[in-house]
């Protein structure tokens, strides 16, 4: 993508937009940065799109927002951040999206290949703007990269050398409005991709499996359930066309997880890991923080951070991999979640629930629909010691904070959330 002495807009500040305003800048681009909290009555007709020559989109900003559906009509280019980022990197690209596991998964690859003495980078959706390193990399280095749906909305062109496809369940229905819209933008990891790439897709989940002949590249399937041509479980083992790679027992990993370990096995596996490699970086893998991590044992009772749990399936997943009788910390910011779906599916192991946060209410009423105990709490931290005191009073083995909820309430992400919780449980302590 060619920015020299051209008028670039980066459209939307944060980690992405600023690795994005650096990156042009770098490649001689005339570029500055827009955001609606800085000029909300500002138009692209009249106003700071009127000379544009491109158009970059950080995630948060939706390909349907009325300014850019005006710059379309005007004739303008707009592509997103990871787009941009892509077209200026010689390395290869491993992009990885899906509803649930993007960040293990990520790290997963990452881990692997690092091992393997692959110069490896882990960016993108993970926290690291792939901007900030895309023309840094040469053509020995690899980027893997964490894609969003709000990343992939608005690509006109990105092709990933190997892109994965973890899962789709309904999620950020509040920007994408319907799940055909929302699965439509998960599909652009893989429809700019030609015969000569991969696609490394669950072969267990039914809608991804109705997208598998728009696929142009290599597919590699892998499943949990039943043997492929690509990475499956087989009598506790994890297994990669028909070679056994590791035992599953051997592994820090339970319930939905597995997907995200056969997803990184068959990823590279198909680049040519070794098996004695790819099963000693999966024994030395450490849980991302965050991810079902835990973070104490009080009295007992072991306190596990799930924040990055930010919908159901998410939270049931945590739920399932936790041994013997849970207290769930649950609630957050009011969104398309269905909770009837947690409720419905929590196991006979969750004893009592707290909830919490401005959907408090909702959690509420699909938890007593499905006669389970409910207890409501002000705010976070109030969940945690009632949380506490309840485990206390009961014997249970966990306390698990899961909140099947984005932080927006209360919170800027969900690591700031995850952080106050550890705060919490320290002074417990």
């Amino acid at each position: 993508m060619n920015v020299q002495g051209k008028n670039v807009v980066i459209y939307g500040g944060g980690i992405s937009g600023l690795s994005a305003y650096q990156l042009v800048k770098e490649k001689g681009g005339r570029v500055m940065i827009y955001d609606d909290f800085d000029r909300p009555h500002t138009t692209s007709s009249a106003g700071v799109f009127a000379r544009a020559d491109l158009i970059v989109l950080s995630p948060g900003i939706e390909s349907g927002n009325p300014y850019v559906l005006d710059a379309r009509l005007e004739g303008k280019t707009v592509v997103s951040e990871i787009e941009l980022a892509s077209s200026f990197c010689v390395g290869e690209q491993i992009a990885v999206t899906g509803t649930n596991g993007k960040t293990t998964t990520v790290t997963l690859i990452d881990h692997i290949l690092k091992c393997a003495h692959v110069s490896s980078r882990a960016v993108g959706n993970i926290g690291v703007a792939f901007s900030s390193i895309a023309d840094k990399l040469d053509a020995l280095d690899t980027a893997v990269i964490e894609v969003s749906s709000f990343q992939l909305e608005s690509v006109r062109t990105f092709s990933p050398d190997y892109a994965v496809l973890l899962n789709i369940t309904p999620d950020h229905l509040d920007r994408h409005q319907t799940f055909e819209r929302y699965v439509s933008a998960k599909s652009n990891i893989f429809m700019h991709q030609c015969e000569c790439d991969v696609v490394v897709y669950n072969d267990d989940d039914k809608v991804i499996k109705g997208l598998v002949p728009y696929m142009k590249g290599e597919k590699i399937p892998f499943s949990a359930t039943h043997p492929v041509d690509g990475a499956y479980l087989s009598s506790g083992f994890v297994c990669y066309k028909g070679m056994i790679v590791v035992e599953l027992a051997d592994l820090d990993v339970k319930g939905a997880e597995i997907e995200n370990v056969l997803a990184a096995v068959a990823v590279t596996m198909r680049k040519g890991i070794s098996k004695y490699t790819v099963a000693t970086a999966l024994c030395s893998y450490k849980r991302p923080q965050y991810r079902r991590q835990k973070v104490a044992e009080i009295n007992g009772i072991s306190v596990s951070n799930d924040s990055k749990a930010t919908n159901v399936a998410s939270t049931l997943s945590a739920v399932n991999a936790m041994d013997g009788g849970t207290i769930l910390l649950v609630g957050g910011a009011k969104g398309s979640e269905d909770f009837d779906q947690l409720f419905c599916g929590l196991p006979k192991k969750v004893i009592a629930v707290v909830a919490y946060g401005e959907n408090k209410k909702e959690v509420s009423l699909s938890a007593e629909k499905y006669g389970f105990s409910i207890i409501i709490a002000d705010n976070l931290e109030d969940a945690v010691l009632k949380g506490m005191t309840i485990a206390v009073e009961h014997g249970a083995n966990n306390l698990l904070f899961s909140p099947a909820s984005k932080s927006f309430d209360s919170f800027k992400n969900y690591e700031e959330r995850g952080k106050f919780f550890d705060k919490v449980i320290a002074r417990l302590k």
